[in-house]
């Protein structure tokens, strides 16, 4: 009887994931290579390993820069909410990923936002190496050829 309540109660919790997410734990990476080489390698990435991109935008609607530098071409990327079902529950992750030019190179940023809502509380991860490395790999993959 009581499993029947606490699966009945984990449905009904409804979870809010921002579009925009704060730099809690960004992961960073340099490609040297071009902007728009690494932009398109980028999207190309997020695509084989199975992100949906919702929107590209000029990243200074959202932040300024932090070290008051003027980039050339900088661009943030916003995901779609995906979700993975879990045996009593389910998990929510989006990602921005954040690109600008720094002299020669293509500086990338992806943070990362994982939610997975409990009876009386959410979870939230900033951290998932696996999925991070998958897509800076395919990112590499994509600028050696």
């Amino acid at each position: 009887m009581w499993i029947v309540v606490v699966c009945i109660c984990a449905g009904c919790v409804t979870v809010k994931i921002p579009k925009y997410l704060k730099e809690e734990f960004p992961y960073k990476k340099r490609f040297y290579a071009d902007f728009d080489e690494t932009l398109k390698a980028t999207q190309q990435a997020l695509k084989d390993t199975g992100w949906v991109m919702t929107e590209i935008v000029n990243p200074s609607l959202y932040e300024q820069n932090q070290a008051g530098e003027s980039s050339e071409k900088q661009v943030l990327i916003f995901t779609e909410v995906r979700q993975t079902p879990l045996i009593f529950s389910s998990r929510y992750m989006s990602l921005n990923l954040y690109l600008r030019t720094t002299g020669d190179a293509t500086d990338v940023e992806i943070r990362y936002l994982a939610i997975t809502p409990m009876l009386f509380k959410n979870s939230e991860s900033y951290k998932n190496e696996e999925v991070i490395s998958k897509i800076f790999n395919r990112i590499s993959q994509l600028l050696e050829k």
